[in-house]
């Protein structure tokens, strides 16, 4: 009787030194997709910021410069066109430098020292139409008051920058609603907001200086002003104001992204109004000059980008006095 032995071939099991091996491999390869996945994150980040923020910016320009080429506008077939450009009525352009607003206080009374960034105020006046086809920079119809003998532009749109509930910055839309001032925010990510303002020998002239707020009421404080009261010659100073001799508004916005997406160096220099202007201005123009490398460490790794325009008043010879 014979006895026959299998030979079982194969393995049962592995090694110490192959499961480790193992372990290695796989875990090298999931460190691999994830390093791929967070670069293809990133690079969709940084194309969907890009995006944002064109667009962010396009619509700020936009909405700003429509504003400005309805100011000073008036409803022809109203008897009020009559009285614009007089002693009585006010300009139709007027700012303050490094400054911010309450929501509720009239016009751009009770201006707020505290600002984002050295941002500046804008604001516009125009009449409106019982048409339903003038409104603010909100987006409000603006009627034609019952009662307004002197000719006074009723429409509000000013433009200033505040941060909201979790510090971000924003431009603000202020109006003047049926009962009360408001305002709304427009766009997020706006970190500088400056303007300059275009005076000219008249309205249909280049302007031969770009000035800023605070430059034109020191050229107001230099008029010579006729009348034996005060109210006259503040009557005065309105008819002479050089704010009533704007024909051009250069607006700048430093516009940041939502999302924090740059890994690059984060020390670039933004002259909002061009190197030239900076250096000879930028101290005495607060935010005309921004430092990514003074901004708060959080802030920095933000995408930013310049947008600048310079927009003719269409109305400037009504806003004007004749």
């Amino acid at each position: 009787m014979s006895t026959s032995h299998v030979k079982i071939d194969g393995q049962r099991g592995l090694s110490l030194i192959e499961l480790l091996i193992g372990l290695t491999l796989g875990l090298f390869i999931v460190a691999v997709a994830g390093t791929v996945f967070q670069a293809a994150r990133r690079a969709y980040d940084l194309q969907e910021s890009t995006v944002e923020l064109s667009e962010t910016g396009r619509y700020a320009i936009d909405s700003i410069a429509r504003a400005v080429r309805l100011s000073g506008s008036s409803d022809l077939a109203s008897p009020a066109v009559l009285g614009q450009g007089n002693d009585w009525s006010d300009a139709a352009i007027s700012g303050l430098d490094a400054r911010s607003l309450k929501a509720g206080t009239p016009g751009i009374d009770q201006a707020l020292p505290a600002t984002v960034n050295g941002s500046d105020v804008l604001a516009l006046r125009f009449a409106g139409a019982n048409d339903g086809s003038v409104v603010d920079c909100a987006g409000f119809n603006v009627g034609i008051p019952a009662i307004n003998p002197t000719g006074q532009l009723s429409g509000w749109s000013i433009f200033f920058v505040a941060r909201d509930a979790r510090g971000e910055p924003e431009l603000h839309c202020k109006y003047q609603g049926h009962s009360h001032w408001s305002s709304a925010a427009i766009v997020r990510g706006v970190e500088s907001f400056q303007v300059l303002y275009g005076v000219g020998p008249d309205a249909a002239a280049i302007p031969t200086h770009f000035l800023t707020a605070s430059e034109i009421d020191r050229l107001d404080q230099g008029l010579v002003l006729h009348g034996t009261t005060p109210e006259q010659r503040a009557q005065d100073l309105n008819r002479q104001t050089y704010w009533k001799k704007i024909t051009d508004v250069r607006v700048a916005l430093l516009v940041r992204s939502m999302r924090a997406v740059r890994t690059d160096t984060l020390d670039r220099t933004f002259d909002l109004f061009g190197p030239s202007y900076a250096a000879q201005q930028a101290l005495g123009d607060s935010g005309s000059r921004m430092v990514e490398s003074e901004l708060p460490l959080k802030e920095r790794n933000r995408l930013r980008k310049l947008f600048t325009t310079t927009i003719r008043i269409r109305n400037a010879t009504l806003a004007m006095p004749r």
